[in-house]
């Protein structure tokens, strides 16, 4: 589905920070079909999917997703008023836009992304694309009143057998919540999750592995479908989505 714009307070764009870029991009490109453009942007059939940048100093790869803002400032001045933490201020990244690192106030490191030549992905919910955003937390009252201070969401109970709710920025549903409990390893940071969509979550996951990735948790049925948890090669991880027809556009 083609995107051509975000609304203020709603997620809008991921990127993945690798150690080894070269690398990234053929095993992106292997799992996704994805090529690579001048910009820094993965492309899925000539739209911007997902963003790759070289990894510095000691941090670990990963996934770092963006949510949309027209104030950059006011929005890290807002993080901290929450209690969390700006790591790196409203930056101009060239004439593409105004990026800003933050973390939450348990710690899960998130970016803000104001527009200018970029808006974020263009291209939404079909196979190869993100799909949906997911934080893990160990509080989620505080979480859910961080974000609700930040951006206005409001948390919402899912039917799910398991603990999940959903992050609404005003009617919409903008990213899920869950609990970090005996479904994650035992010491694991508050975080969030890129997760892509995918025709077949047991064919992906096979991908996975024959391009030198890893697989944390197989698929297993979820209300929308089946999800799984990989990582890249150089151990940056993510989830992907089967979803079900019925939740298909």
């Amino acid at each position: 589905m083609r995107v051509r714009g975000y609304a203020p307070g709603t997620p809008c764009w991921a990127e993945v920070a690798s150690p080894d870029p070269v690398a990234a991009r053929a095993f992106y490109g292997g799992l996704f079909g994805w090529q690579f453009n001048d910009d820094g942007h993965f492309t899925l059939n000539g739209r911007a999917v997902a963003g790759l940048r070289t990894a510095t100093g000691r941090g670990p790869a990963a996934w770092l997703i963006s949510i949309s803002t027209d104030d950059p400032a006011g929005t890290a001045d807002a993080v901290q008023r929450a209690g969390g933490t700006v790591k790196v201020p409203p930056t101009s990244v060239r004439d593409l836009g105004t990026l800003s690192v933050v973390a939450d106030a348990g710690g899960a490191v998130f970016a803000t992304w104001q527009r200018s030549r970029f808006g974020g992905a263009q291209v939404s919910f079909e196979p190869g694309a993100i799909c949906w955003y997911e934080l893990a937390s160990h509080d989620l009252a505080r979480t859910s009143a961080f974000y609700g201070e930040v951006f206005g969401w409001h948390s919402v109970e899912t039917e799910n057998p398991e603990p999940y709710f959903e992050l609404h920025h005003h009617n919409d549903a903008v990213g899920g919540l869950l609990p970090i409990d005996d479904r994650f390893p035992a010491g694991l940071p508050e975080h969030w999750t890129a997760c892509f969509m995918v025709d077949d979550a047991v064919t992906a996951c096979e991908r996975v592995t024959s391009l030198g990735g890893s697989v944390a948790r197989k698929p297993m049925p979820s209300s929308a479908g089946w999800y799984a948890r990989v990582a890249d090669p150089a151990g940056a991880h993510f989830a992907l989505i089967e979803i079900s027809d019925e939740y298909r556009f």
